[in-house]
């Protein structure tokens, strides 16, 4: 008798997860197709309205530079996409190992060189100490800072510096990005840590940067550092307890 109610208990409550699981794939489904049809198909008329320019003699050469940064932007998408897909479907436990904090940011900086350079920003780096070290995951710790300093730099304005600034105390260690860019509010910042859909056309692409940037974070089981001041700057980072 107890037998069969548990088992009936037991039943029910696979079918409960069974539910939930294909409602989860299902969402993120959604939310990739969303990301295929709004980020990627606007980079995409882009470059096909400049090229038309550019073959009908209507534009100057700079157009090129357009489609550079426009090319670059949707490689950008694509990589984030998988990235995410294949990371909500495996979520693998963390591999923490020691690392140099400034060795990554100067992979990601010269990565990200090209981008700063076509908007005519200095990228800015700012330490109090030498050879930073903390425990992280290599892959995640590179895709944390390659993420935040991209959007920083794709949603910063024109002429201006991209600061980053890394600091280190007797228990945490901060990570963080400065850039001249238009006012968020809270609420703003909250849906894109969140990943709620945005038809801000100054925020594609950011949005879903900064979203995988707050999952690895939360992984760490550290921080997010995410500000926005009327002074027409932005703060994103984060902090790691050591």
């Amino acid at each position: 008798m107890f037998k069969n109610y548990f088992k009936k208990i037991y039943k029910a409550r696979l079918k409960k997860i069974n539910e939930k699981s294909k409602i989860r794939i299902e969402n993120e489904r959604n939310k990739y197709i969303s990301i295929l049809n709004h980020d990627i198909k606007t980079a995409l008329l882009a470059q096909i309205q400049a090229l038309e320019l550019y073959l009908n003699n209507k534009a100057p050469k700079e157009i090129l530079y357009e489609i550079l940064n426009s090319s670059e932007f949707l490689y950008e998408i694509v990589k984030n996409t998988i990235f995410l897909s294949n990371y909500e479907r495996q979520k693998k436990n963390l591999k923490l190992e020691n690392i140099d904090i400034e060795d990554i940011i100067s992979e990601v900086k010269k990565s990200v060189e090209s981008l700063a350079k076509y908007k005519n920003q200095n990228i800015i780096l700012k330490t109090n100490s030498k050879n930073i070290t903390l425990k992280a995951d290599k892959l995640f710790i590179n895709k944390i800072i390659h993420n935040i300093i991209t959007s920083s730099i794709s949603y910063g304005f024109e002429n201006s510096d991209i600061e980053i600034s890394v600091k280190e105390s007797k228990d945490k260690i901060s990570f963080k990005t400065k850039n001249k860019s238009i006012y968020m509010t809270k609420e703003k910042i909250k849906n894109i840590l969140e990943d709620k859909k945005t038809n801000d056309l100054n925020q594609l692409g950011m949005s879903l940067n900064l979203n995988i940037a707050n999952k690895l974070i939360s992984a760490h089981k550290w921080n997010i550092i995410a500000d926005s001041k009327q002074d027409n700057s932005s703060v994103f980072g984060f902090v790691a307890k050591k």
